[in-house]
């Protein structure tokens, strides 16, 4: 993973989960995930003493945290789309996406940001991208790779949108199809540590802050000890590709 964010903090992923979950908790999916999120985000970031303000409706003005020393704390909101990109320009110290490719993030989640940002007079927030991953070694096929790392993902309606208007070719129902389309694509990364580092390097330059490198396919298809070889050989390619 390389990361710009001081060790000292302590980062909390927030996001709306799936309207089924939600109605299963709540008894009906949130009438706005957007605003159910700007308003979570905003209470937790002041029970955690980072946001000034009353608390939202409906969250409970009430509840409050003793005053405790604790590390520095971050909260990340989950984006695929722009409405939720603008949503956490609102009201979060971080953003962070999945499967999107650098194109898009650039063209599309961190315009939205940015706007969501100045509506609210606050820095616009950073962007996380986690990306797929595997080393080209004999006996591995990158499409099966890429399908074990991902199929549930490419299942979701949610996430075949946003791959949809990135330019991909997929659709919720063919996993399969879709996981071809992430590697043809360049989405799951696979060739050698140095191949993979050079396109990893795309995103530093589409704007993003942080790239998390995921080697969750190699790990389900070949073990971690195999996974964190690969881990091991990309991060150092990285490392010398910026010295």
């Amino acid at each position: 993973m390389s990361s710009r964010t001081p060790r000292s903090r302590i980062r909390r992923i927030l996001g709306p989960a799936t309207p089924d979950v939600v109605a299963g908790l709540h008894g009906k999916p949130y009438d706005s995930p957007r605003d159910a999120c700007v308003e979570y985000l905003t209470e937790v970031r002041r029970l955690i003493g980072t946001e000034d303000g009353a608390a939202g409706p409906g969250i409970g003005a009430s509840i409050g945290l003793p005053g405790l020393r604790h590390p520095g704390v971050e909260t990340g909101l989950g984006v695929l789309r722009p409405t939720l990109a603008r949503a956490a320009g609102r009201a979060a110290d971080a953003a962070i996406s999945w499967m999107t490719p650098p194109g898009y993030v650039r063209d599309t989640l961190l315009p939205a940001m940015a706007k969501g940002a100045a509506e609210s007079g606050r820095p616009v927030p950073r962007m996380v991208t986690v990306v797929h991953a595997a080393v080209d070694r004999p006996g591995r096929h990158a499409y099966r790779l890429a399908f074990a790392a991902a199929h549930v993902h490419l299942a979701g309606p949610h996430y075949c949108d946003m791959l949809r208007r990135a330019g991909l070719r997929v659709h919720h129902n063919r996993p399969g199809l879709g996981a071809r389309a992430l590697v043809d694509s360049g989405v799951f990364l696979y060739g050698t540590p140095g191949n993979i580092a050079a396109q990893l390097a795309e995103f530093d330059r589409a704007g993003v802050d942080e790239v998390v490198v995921n080697v969750a396919g190699v790990y389900s298809e070949h073990g971690r000890p195999d996974a964190v070889r690969d881990l091991q050989e990309i991060l150092a390619a990285c490392r010398e590709a910026t010295n």
